[in-house]
């Protein structure tokens, strides 16, 4: 161990946060955690400057991957040793020499990762270092490349100490695509932190959920129809039966597709003031305080946060059935199920919701209530931190 406190290294290959984030994110700015660890982040140049609150105390240190690649000189040496370019895995193995971490946790965006990830693993193999996937998302659909990737893949997972996945789903999905059960699979929380809860408590008692005039409606995720699903939305909110009721839509989120999303809200007549298209806000709880009904029709899922912290502020949600959602939402109790990723199938869990708007607030304090039992952050972290010191005690 190279120190009184475990050396935690976090790997991210994307820059931009987002929910994918969440989970180390939350964890390095926990102060329990905080003192437990050493924590560094080795991350695109970018994130730093787009995401700066997790390094604002200086107790987690940021580390570009750009800058930790072979020095010049170094890797014309090695370049002519070998007679081709530096192989990736040696470049990560210059990476963990620097850095000296004792436990490597490579936070996966979607499986796709997986491949990049490869090197980097066979690294950490190389210099002893044990490490974690932490598997954000895993699209139900999705299958590497061909059979060299999946071994691949799969000689990856096997390698590690712990598979961590944000929800039932994407295990069976992860493990579909490699073809095997995976021994060291373990669950992960996507949850929310005491302030969020807190946060979400004064919502609930001073922004009650309405029973009565024009139904407020929030979709609050990224403007990315192929994962998250608006354009199904706003297919089922165009019948005929759904045009002669109240409601507002509010699409909240920001991204790459929201001229897209504006022609669509056209294309079906809805004016901007029946459909809002907005960017996110920095302050969600003012964006559930002003909606009754959350909805997430999307297509793929790994554990939606922005869904734990609507049900976190007493918001009733209608989901479909892909990743984490239905282990959030429970039918006629927390919320309402799609029975698929259909136009169909939404525009039938809408109505059920909708004949019953009187107990939304009921269902609203029950969804509450399950986000504390089993997605607030204190027992995870405690149990996160117990297997990191496992593992690095245990390190070979």
């Amino acid at each position: 161990m190279s120190g009184a406190r475990p050396k935690v290294l976090v790997v991210s290959f994307i820059a931009v946060p987002g929910g994918a984030h969440n989970l180390w994110r939350h964890l390095v700015m926990d102060p329990a955690a905080a003192d437990a660890c050493e924590f560094n982040l080795l991350a695109p140049r970018a994130y730093r400057d787009a995401d700066p609150a997790p390094f604002a105390d200086g107790r987690t240190a940021f580390h570009a991957l750009t800058e930790l690649t072979p020095p010049p000189l170094r890797e014309r040496v090695l370049r002519r040793m070998i007679g081709a370019e530096v192989p990736e895995s040696v470049r990560w193995r210059t990476r963990l020499e620097s850095l000296r971490p004792d436990l490597v946790l490579f936070n996966l965006a979607g499986m796709g990762d997986m491949n990049w990830c490869v090197p980097a693993g066979e690294a950490c193999a190389a210099e002893g270092i044990p490490y974690w996937l932490v598997l954000q998302h895993a699209h139900e659909d999705y299958h590497f490349a061909d059979d060299d990737r999946t071994d691949a893949a799969l000689a990856l997972a096997r390698g590690a100490r712990r598979v961590l996945t944000v929800s039932r789903r994407n295990r069976r999905a992860l493990e579909r695509a490699l073809g095997t059960a995976l021994a060291n699979a373990e669950s992960a929380v996507n949850g929310v932190t005491q302030a969020t809860l807190d946060a979400g408590a004064r919502v609930m008692r001073q922004h009650p959920v309405h029973v009565k005039g024009p139904v407020r409606l929030l979709c609050l995720a990224r403007f990315d129809p192929a994962y998250k699903g608006q354009d199904l939305l706003l297919d089922a909110l165009a019948a005929p039966e759904f045009r002669q009721r109240e409601w507002v839509l509010t699409l909240m989120g920001g991204g790459t597709h929201a001229r897209l999303l504006e022609r669509l809200r056209a294309s079906h007549g809805f004016d901007a003031e029946r459909v809002r298209i907005l960017p996110h806000q920095a302050d969600v709880s003012a964006a559930f305080a002003e909606a009754d009904l959350l909805v997430f029709p999307s297509r793929s899922e790994g554990s939606p946060f922005a869904l734990v912290e609507g049900m976190a502020h007493g918001r009733p949600a209608v989901v479909t059935p892909v990743g984490g959602n239905d282990e959030l939402v429970i039918e006629g109790r927390t919320g309402w199920v799609a029975s698929a990723v259909t136009e169909e199938a939404l525009r039938a869990a809408l109505s059920r919701a909708w004949v019953a708007r009187a107990a939304w607030p009921a269902a609203g304090h029950a969804a509450r209530e399950h986000v504390e039992r089993g997605w607030s952050l204190a027992e995870p972290h405690r149990r996160m931190l117990a297997a990191i010191r496992e593992d690095v005690v245990n390190r070979r």
